[in-house]
């Protein structure tokens, strides 16, 4: 019975940590997006700035919020099947480190950014395409190891105390 209780509550945390880590790296992506477009919509054609440098910062972060939520919706379909794979591996394994933890983000940032993208058969991304994918898997990945990542695999100590048969 306490096994049970622990899963529950472990789920419970992973849950909640899944949806911040997508909704950081939906961020990290909806920034790298807007702050890559807004240059171009911000200047005018003699190059000077439309808005004073405090509402370019304003527009900018409100334009990075809602592209990045709407884009955590779009990731969250995608990364279902990865995510939920390196999360079962990383429990039952009881990977606590931080570092494996980026490694399998990075592992599934790319996996969606491949699937995301329809590339002709044997063409690669631009390699600026692969290195805000990569990143934004590790702010993920981080932000999951902060909330649940780091007590992968500690509910499993309860299968041996509530088992009086086995050894050690």
């Amino acid at each position: 019975m306490k096994l049970v209780l622990y899963l529950i509550g472990r789920l419970f945390v992973i849950g909640f940590a899944l949806l911040l880590a997508l909704l950081a790296g939906s961020l990290f992506i909806g920034f790298g997006l807007v702050s890559g477009m807004f240059p171009e919509l911000a200047n005018t054609v003699d190059g000077t700035s439309v808005f004073s440098p405090d509402t370019d910062r304003t527009i900018l972060a409100v334009a990075s919020f809602v592209v990045g939520t709407i884009a955590s919706f779009q990731l969250a379909g995608l990364a279902t099947l990865p995510v939920t794979i390196a999360i079962a591996i990383s429990e039952l394994m009881r990977w606590q480190s931080m570092t494996v933890h980026l490694v399998l983000g990075g592992l599934c940032a790319l996996f969606v950014m491949f699937s995301a993208l329809a590339l002709p058969q044997g063409a690669m991304p631009a390699n600026g395409t692969v290195i805000v994918s990569l990143a934004s898997g590790f702010v993920a990945a981080f932000f999951y190891w902060l909330i649940a990542g780091r007590n992968s695999g500690e509910w499993l100590s309860a299968l041996g105390e509530e088992n009086p048969h086995s050894e050690g």
